[in-house]
């Protein structure tokens, strides 16, 4: 019997006011970048913050679950508690980059509820390149790069198990050439943080194609790509504004954090 619930939880609230709830689904980046969910808090006054983390909920025993699975979750979590919106208030659900299909199944799941907005930074929609690239990166850091990934068809349950099961392998043989029994402790940390990657990964390449978000649903873009349309929309569906200029695309800045609370505040 597979576990319905990882060692963390999907979602959790960062900060409190009485301004609009805005749902921030990002991740902690493999080094000490700040999270743009963690920007948003310090930058924002009076607003309901919550972290939304599907590499948390899928930790311990999880090893895979559903776009719709987490979204679900998430919607539970923000319903459940005592600042649950009422039709008239605003919710605000934003994502950074591969989490962009997540927050579009929450706001979806929240918009009967209350006024909701997606607003998706630079979004993207993993697939299949994606995952063999990344799995390509996490054994060549391991020790073992060359290993073909894994096929990714079928149960997914069965393909995240597959995964970690490589990577163990050489994770095994770098510290048989390090001359340790067993990996350090450290190492296996690492190995968790990369099947976690890999399982929301392919939980986003599952969920394709990608399905538009209810009508409800007010959707923003912060792109530099000027002929971004939202995959399953017509053109002009979303509201496009442009990103701050950085050093490299997916880096997570204050200047990122005030454009996306100038978005909402607006």
């Amino acid at each position: 019997m597979r576990p319905v619930a990882g060692t963390g939880q999907v979602c959790r609230q960062l900060g409190s006011g009485d301004g609009p709830a805005i749902l921030v689904a990002d991740f902690q980046a493999l080094n000490a970048a700040p999270r743009l969910s963690q920007l948003l808090t310090d930058a924002a006054t009076g607003q309901r913050i919550y972290q939304v983390d599907p590499l948390s909920a899928l930790s311990g025993d999880r090893l895979y679950a559903t776009l719709p699975e987490l979204a679900d979750e998430t919607a539970a979590f923000f319903r459940s508690g005592e600042s649950s919106p009422s039709a008239d208030q605003r919710v605000f659900v934003v994502s950074h980059c591969g989490a962009a299909g997540l927050a579009l199944h929450i706001a979806s799941r929240l918009s009967g509820a209350a006024k909701v907005t997606a607003i998706l930074v630079q979004p993207t929609w993993p697939g299949t390149e994606h995952i063999t690239e990344r799995f390509a990166e996490f054994q060549a850091k391991l020790g073992a790069a060359g290993q073909p990934c894994p096929d990714l068809d079928g149960d997914p349950w069965s393909r995240v198990a597959e995964l970690e099961q490589v990577m163990r392998e050489g994770l095994t043989g770098l510290a048989t050439r390090l001359g340790l029994r067993t990996p350090p402790l450290a190492f296996s940390e690492l190995l968790a943080s990369y099947r976690t990657w890999l399982a929301f990964l392919l939980a986003c390449r599952n969920d394709q194609p990608a399905q538009a978000p209810t009508d409800e649903v007010a959707v923003s873009v912060l792109t530099n790509e000027p002929d971004f349309v939202l995959p399953g929309t017509d053109p002009g569906r979303c509201r496009i504004a442009a990103l701050p200029p950085t050093e490299r695309p997916d880096d997570v800045t204050p200047d990122l954090a005030k454009r996306v609370l100038d978005q909402i505040v607006s």
